[in-house]
């Protein structure tokens, strides 16, 4: 996070990844001193691809839906502009629990018009339920229901190992999903965390903590995802690294677990 979106690009490159996520905040501090071209060659340069825009976030129970919309349309525009693939809807936080009915159809209505949105600029959505309690979709079978519910092919669904096991959903889960709905998987590992609150910081290196990652990618495998793996993390403890360092380490556990 202490680097910029040119040094990403750089380090994954050298590291040996194909594709990048692109940070959000990372793309709007570089479209500051950078024309959009420059940031398409800087990757054509490295021979990288980019892949997702991360992220919209609190898309659903927003305080100012036309706002998102607005939001929706500008990062679309950017993710055809930097000819990527996906970006990445996150639903909001709620502040006290609500009927899943309730739920439902609110993440239905915004992700139909984000959708028409996106389509309009050949765009895929992934949307990225999160395993946090006070999320409006915490878990897969519910993110997956929405997703089919709504039945349009430019949605589909982002799954973090995080999230996933943080939130309570299982590898059956998972078995259950059709694997053309994920649009990219998150992998990342968890230590033993006891008496809280899973947090994104809390997040380790592939295969350095003590998630079933091996039983995953299995299942992954025996449903037919081929899709994007890619490795995100939000500790600050890597962030005192070298940038490089980190992202090759993160392709060889990567690389290894899969």
């Amino acid at each position: 996070m202490k680097q910029d979106l040119f040094k990403d690009i750089s380090s994954a490159a050298i590291a040996g990844f194909d594709v990048l996520e692109i940070w959000k905040t990372k793309l709007f501090e570089s479209l500051k001193d950078h024309k959009i071209t420059e940031i398409v060659n800087e990757f054509v340069k490295h021979g990288i691809e980019p892949y997702t825009i991360n992220s919209l976030e609190q898309a659903t129970f927003s305080k100012d839906f036309k706002d998102k919309v607005e939001e929706c349309e500008m990062l679309c525009a950017l993710v055809q502009d930097l000819k990527a693939k996906v970006l990445i809807v996150v639903p909001g936080f709620i502040e006290e629990k609500l009927p899943e009915k309730e739920i439902k159809k609110e993440t239905i209505k915004v992700l139909k018009e984000f959708s028409k949105i996106a389509q309009h600029y050949e765009v895929k959505l992934g949307f990225e339920f999160l395993g946090f309690e006070n999320c409006s979709v915490n878990k897969l079978s519910f993110a997956r229901e929405i997703v089919d519910e709504l039945a349009v092919k430019n949605v589909g669904l982002v799954i973090d190992t995080c999230h996933l096991f943080a939130g309570g959903s299982t590898l059956e889960d998972l078995e259950c999903t059709d694997a053309e709905k994920i649009f990219i998987v998150h992998i990342n590992d968890l230590p033993k965390v006891e008496g809280k609150q899973v947090n994104d910081s809390d997040r380790v290196m592939p295969t350095d903590g003590i998630l079933p990652l091996k039983e995953f990618v299995n299942t992954l495998r025996r449903i037919g995802y081929s899709g994007v793996v890619s490795v995100e993390l939000f500790n600050e403890e890597y962030w005192k690294l070298d940038s490089e360092q980190t992202a090759k380490i993160a392709f060889e556990k990567l690389s290894t677990l899969l």
